[in-house]
């Protein structure tokens, strides 16, 4: 069921509950005020009519004004006709109070509640205390069916504002995952062949591991969350393949938890373009280079930390993978995560510092097998 027809549903139910205790009302109130003799029900079934008479004109012009005018508002935004159309069916209303003002007397004497004391005739002035009231009545009415109107409508506009939001947000995130997946498949390749001529049988080794790490790409990072142990056992793949592009020249320090609870839940490759960036603009073919990258848990928080030392050869750090899971880290965690960088002459350090489970409206996924992954 659409907004639109949930809302009218709501809306009908809650006027036909109001319309159908005011109609009620007179009825109960009769029934408990007077006594059960023929003149006495005579005088209530005469009064009853003439109340139901009023309260059917109110209804007569509710339903004018909820079915006709206040869409021109609400749904049209158009404030000049929607204010003339009320003013003539007020002005209407009020003509007809005053020219079937009831002659005799009123239904109930302050006094005697069975003796009616005198009342103004037809030809009353045109307006007295009766026709104030009936205005005022007819007003507030008019008011509180546009408030109700409004309320539905702006919560049907926030529901509406927060899918496309919804959709939006599901869109740029994929987007952003499938550049960041060819940028990094891009990188490991250029590594493989550059092992190829150095060491073949090191090369082939290090395609089977390739074709676990796409086996992940293929069924991991497709989802919104991942285990922080599949995202560790990853990493370490991915270390031991640039391990072996650069035998000897990089000196990598890993320090992460042996273990974690499946409960603990991340964005999928949210470490690995720093990491590339460590290898890709800190190390220097043939000259000795450092990498130090840990991650801990503390107080309900993942603080990632990757420092790398820096190569002679000028290079400027960023580049599309780190600037695309920077997006991705304001889309998902909003202001809930740090990102510090410190430039430094010699060395390019980075700290994360993310919540340790997925936020609201992500799941982490299930695990499959570390071993294949």
């Amino acid at each position: 069921m659409s907004n639109y027809y949930k809302q009218t549903k709501q809306e009908t139910i809650i006027y036909t509950i109001m319309w159908t205790v005011l109609f009620l009302s007179p009825l109960v109130s009769y029934f408990f005020q007077y006594e059960d003799t023929a003149k006495d029900l005579e005088w209530v079934r005469h009064s009853l009519f003439d109340s139901w008479v009023n309260l059917l004109a109110f209804l007569i012009v509710f339903l004018i004004h909820n079915y006709l005018l206040a869409p021109i508002l609400v749904k049209q935004k158009r404030v000049k006709a929607y204010l003339i159309a009320c003013l003539a069916l007020v002005s209407v209303f009020q003509l007809a109070e005053c020219a079937h003002r009831p002659n005799g007397q009123p239904l109930i004497s302050s006094t005697d509640m069975r003796v009616p004391p005198p009342r103004p005739p037809r030809g009353a002035p045109p307006v007295d205390k009766h026709d104030v009231t009936m205005f005022i009545i007819v007003v507030m009415m008019i008011g509180a069916n546009l408030g109700v109107k409004a309320h539905f409508q702006s919560e049907e506009e926030k529901k509406h504002l927060a899918k496309l939001k919804e959709q939006s947000l599901k869109q740029e995130l994929e987007y952003l995952r499938y550049q960041i997946n060819p940028h990094f498949i891009m990188n490991t390749l250029n590594n493989i062949h550059a092992l190829v001529d150095i060491d073949p049988e090191q090369a082939k080794d290090s395609i089977v591991d390739m074709s676990r790490m796409m086996r992940y790409l293929l069924y991991e990072s497709d989802r919104h969350c991942v285990s922080l142990n599949n995202a560790i056992t990853f990493l370490k793949k991915y270390l031991n393949l640039m391990k072996l592009r650069y035998m000897d020249t990089v000196n990598i320090n890993l320090d992460v938890p042996s273990s974690c609870s499946e409960d603990v839940a991340l964005v999928p490759l949210v470490f690995i373009p720093f990491v590339e960036n460590a290898f890709k603009h800190g190390v220097g073919i043939g000259k000795p280079s450092t990498i130090d990258i840990s991650i801990k848990q503390k107080d309900g928080r993942l603080l990632f930390h990757c420092r790398n030392t820096k190569s002679h050869a000028k290079h400027e750090y960023g580049g599309v993978g780190l600037n695309n899971v920077t997006k991705r880290l304001e889309l998902i965690y909003g202001s809930d995560y740090s990102l510090d960088i410190n430039d430094e002459d010699d060395s390019y350090d980075v700290l994360l510092d993310l919540p340790a489970k997925c936020p609201e409206d992500f799941k982490p996924s299930t695990a499959p097998d570390n071993n294949n992954a």
